[in-house]
């Protein structure tokens, strides 16, 4: 089974208590340049978490065994009065307790999940990078996103000789 988590990230912002409260609406986008999604909405929603439905991806090895790293990014962005430093602290507070919360779950989540046949195992949740937006990145919005790592087991050998030539055109057949 191979981890959702497009569907996972919106199931969060759907199921937290505080975002449906406080109205947040989940919303995709591919990559911070095309915001689409939030534009599409912002005159009927304030507050948004916006899931990227790209990935940056990586093949490594450790040791003898081969990972899949797909690195997922989530933005947390509430709107504010314009020019009310106040009001821009209190929204930015509301997005650091919404991440919070996104992250204490993604713990018990994957903790509740570790003996099971889901790749929700594989989330680094030991190391989840996040940056706040700075007072000048888009006027009236403040928030953060957070990146957060699925390393996916991955096989990377043949399982027998006819495998390989299946894969693979020979000379005799390429000339």
């Amino acid at each position: 089974m191979i981890f959702d988590a497009l569907k996972y990230f919106e199931t969060l912002a759907k199921k937290n208590s505080l975002c449906v409260e406080k109205g947040f609406k989940p919303v995709f986008c591919s990559g911070p340049d095309s915001i689409e999604g939030v534009m599409q909405q912002y005159q009927k929603t304030a507050n948004f978490v916006m899931i990227d439905d790209t990935t940056a991806e990586n093949l490594y090895s450790e040791g003898v065994s081969y990972f899949k790293r797909r690195v997922y990014t989530v933005f947390i962005l509430a709107s504010y009065k314009w020019d009310d430093m106040k009001d821009r602290e209190d929204k930015l507070n509301l997005c650091r307790e919404i991440f919070h919360q996104f992250t204490r779950r993604m713990i018990w989540d994957r903790a509740r999940r570790e003996n099971e046949d889901d790749d929700i195992t594989f989330l680094n949740v030991e190391k989840i990078y996040s940056k706040e937006f700075g007072r000048y990145t888009m006027n009236g919005v403040t928030g953060l996103y957070f990146m957060v790592n699925n390393d996916e087991p991955l096989s990377m050998e043949y399982e027998d000789e006819q495998q390989l030539k299946s894969e693979w055109i020979t000379e005799e057949e390429g000339d």
